[in-house]
């Protein structure tokens, strides 16, 4: 089961990458890290809880609210040139108890499971034998939890104040109505990548972003195809593990 594991880590951590990227390419210097491991629990309490308005100014600094993470349906088209050259798409549903990822070859599941102060943690494989990977999390509260999507479209909303930032129009993505931005890296005065920035006007996070490096190739994209708040019960959770033989691992 560990080799199991080990394969979906691989594909879950296809977004650990732009993470980086993104956090990097919307500060000033572009000097700025941020390294993470996909669906780890990191407290959002640094945010705002402001809703943002459709009527603010999208040349100056807006809003992020960060509501809609403890419960939300979407579905997101992924691109990364460096690990292929398909466009994938991932699912991930969340309400108060329960939240499941899931990935492209339709044939593997996250799913996590509030457990008191723990969180149950599983991974499943859903081919013609059913096997799933169990680790508690001990002492990690399922309130906590930080997906793939929650920190892929994390953005500073300082973004539109940046000098190489440009504010170019709205536009909607996947039903959501954005403001768009380009913001161009240089080196030696040379333009060294472009990155388009699609920021959800409602709760202020990237809808969508593709980066293109010098040679005008992209290089990452991802893109919201539908997007639901407060709607995620759990009827849209259904995970019945009696279906699975479950193996018990460690943490760590």
């Amino acid at each position: 089961m560990k080799n199991i594991k080990q394969k979906l880590a691989v594909s879950a951590s296809l977004t650990a990458a732009i993470l980086t990227l993104l956090t990097s390419c919307m500060t000033d210097g572009g000097n700025e890290t941020t390294t993470a491991e996909p669906y780890t629990y990191n407290p959002q309490s640094d945010a705002t809880t402001a809703v943002a308005s459709a009527a603010e100014d999208p040349e100056k600094p807006f809003t992020v609210n960060t509501s809609w993470q403890s419960n939300f349906k979407v579905e997101y088209e992924y691109y990364n040139s460096s690990d292929g050259t398909d466009t994938v798409t991932i699912k991930e549903t969340k309400n108060k108890s329960a939240f499941t990822a899931e990935y492209p070859d339709g044939k593997s599941t996250l799913y996590y499971r509030a457990n008191g102060a723990d969180t149950d943690y599983y991974v499943l494989m859903n081919g013609a034998e059913k096997k799933a990977a169990h680790t508690l999390l001990k002492g990690k509260s399922f309130s906590e939890l930080s997906s793939t999507f929650m920190k892929l479209t994390r953005v500073s909303s300082d973004l539109p104040s940046l000098s190489n930032v440009l504010y170019m129009y709205d536009e909607n993505i996947g039903g959501r109505a954005c403001h768009k931005y380009l913001q161009r890296a240089y080196s030696g005065g040379k333009l060294t990548e472009s990155v388009y920035i699609w920021i959800d006007i409602e709760f202020g996070f990237a809808a969508k972003c593709e980066s293109y490096g010098a040679d005008g190739n992209m290089r990452v994209m991802w893109s919201v195809v539908s997007f639901e708040t407060g709607t995620a019960d759990d009827g849209d959770i259904k995970i019945d593990l009696s279906q699975y033989t479950v193996t018990e691992e460690n943490e760590g």
